[in-house]
């Protein structure tokens, strides 16, 4: 059965369009007086409190009120006490301050090869684009300041929405914000989600009877995705924007 012509595509954030570098958080911790971190031991511990908070406080500690500014210090507390676990009150305030704020600039991002043409390519075809993403209220200086933001007609995020990917309102939101912008409503048949998270991007717009291509930007493909189409696979953005070019031509 042949693909529809999509009027609707909405990106996710993180992995996706943008990347960044944990390298960051050593980095301010040492400029602000910090113990040097070791980097192999950050990445699981960064890991290790993202998932205890999601649990904890979920969408960035939107509804338990601790908010996402102290749901990222916390993590950085975390994350430096869990290899320097005498570290000072102090220190440890000036590093996370300092780190929730340059994580909402382009200091700590940047752009994955070919974002500007494939956002480019589906402006100049009249194709509605949107984010979707599991972020908070800093994603929208982030996309201003990565020179990105003037292709979205919409930013959803998680934590203004008050769900997170992979739950149906948050497509469903999406939805009817794609249709506004074109002025008459879109069908989920006739929207694609593009992503690199399995379970949030994927099976969260298939459940919302969307299409959904999935991200690994040349990594090696996981074995949980050898059955996901080839043609719903994409190493780069690049052969994504030849494959949008056979279904808007």
């Amino acid at each position: 059965m042949p693909i529809t012509r999509p009027r609707l595509v909405t990106f996710d954030v993180t992995g996706t369009l943008l990347r960044t570098k944990l390298e960051h958080y050593g980095e301010i911790g040492m400029k602000y007086g910090a113990p040097e971190l070791n980097l192999r031991v950050l990445a699981p511990s960064f890991k290790q409190h993202y998932s205890r908070l999601s649990r904890e406080h979920p969408v960035f500690g939107k509804h338990t009120g601790l908010g996402w500014q102290n749901w990222w210090k916390n993590l950085v507390y975390g994350v430096f006490r869990d290899q320097h676990p005498g570290i000072s009150q102090d220190i440890l305030e000036k590093v996370s301050n300092n780190l929730v704020k340059l994580y909402g600039t382009h200091e700590c991002w940047e752009k994955y090869p070919g974002t500007k043409d494939i956002l480019s390519y589906l402006n100049e075809r009249d194709v509605i684009i949107g984010v979707i993403s599991n972020f908070d209220d800093r994603l929208e200086n982030i996309l201003e300041s990565t020179g990105i933001r003037e292709h979205f007609s919409f930013v959803l995020t998680s934590y203004d929405y008050g769900c997170e990917k992979p739950e149906l309102g948050i497509f469903e939101e999406a939805l009817k914000l794609g249709g506004k912008a074109r002025g008459e409503a879109i069908k989920p048949a006739e929207a694609f989600h593009v992503g690199d998270n399995f379970k949030l991007d994927y099976i969260g717009a298939k459940r919302a009877g969307w299409y959904a291509f999935l991200m690994t930007h040349d990594c090696q493909t996981p074995e949980k995705y050898k059955d996901i189409p080839k043609f719903e696979l994409f190493a780069n953005l690049a052969e994504l924007k030849d494959h949008f070019k056979t279904l808007l031509n």
